[in-house]
């Protein structure tokens, strides 16, 4: 990881939690491996005290724990839990683009699309993740139940710790844009029927296409 921009806004404690936080769930510290509080302070050119409080945080997640010999580690994922997981994260999505077309004002709209155009029109693979990570927050946001936006950031950091997104294969990604598009006109016209219809679709969708790389890489 780079060391910290002495110019940052954000306060140095906030800084370090995001870039150890997106290091985990990029994949670039892997499952098992050990976090040493000296090391990352050297890396990311701060004391330990803000990396002492970041693991703490995340560890809250379940993205770290303390292992009684190795000390902080990143959590293992499990890649058998793929199918269900995707299955209860069509459930959940389902939920929140109801709750979205009921309650998404004309500026959450504006937002919504504002987003999806960053995102397509992307230079790099992280820079379009991180357009696609915002637009899921604001969706999970319009269904104003922290119990299931809580359960949606719970599934999305799972599934991103499994695999990359299918948004990332050359294939997918046009009709995966098509996709967003198509939910976030029917959550506008408030018909939150076909918002959950679409959003299923779509997620199943992802499912479909993840099975399909499974195959080609095997």
């Amino acid at each position: 990881m780079e060391k910290i921009d002495s110019s940052r806004l954000l306060p140095i404690r906030d800084i370090v939690y995001h870039r150890i936080r997106t290091a985990v769930l990029h994949g670039k510290l892997r499952p098992g491996e050990r976090l040493m509080e000296e090391q990352l302070a050297r890396e990311l050119g701060t004391s330990r005290t803000p990396v002492r409080e970041a693991l703490r945080k995340l560890e809250v997640e379940k993205l770290v724990q303390h292992h009684p010999h190795k000390g902080v580690i990143i959590s293992e994922v499990f890649p058998g839990e793929l199918e269900d997981l995707y299955e209860i994260r069509t459930l959940v999505e389902a939920i929140i683009a109801k709750h979205a077309a009921r309650n998404a004002a004309p500026g959450d709209i504006e937002l919504l699309n504002s987003l999806l155009d960053k995102m397509e029109n992307a230079a790099a693979p992280d820079e379009a993740a991180s357009y696609i990570e915002m637009f899921n927050n604001t969706l999970a946001a319009l269904s104003m139940s922290p119990t299931v936006i809580e359960l949606a950031r719970q599934l999305r950091e799972s599934l991103c710790r499994i695999m990359t997104s299918t948004y990332s294969v050359p294939e997918r990604m046009p009709e995966a844009q098509r996709e967003h598009r198509e939910i976030v006109a029917a959550i506008a016209k408030g018909d939150a029927r076909l918002a959950q219809k679409l959003t299923t679709a779509h997620i199943r969708n992802a499912a479909r296409e993840l099975k399909n790389l499974e195959c080609r890489q095997s």
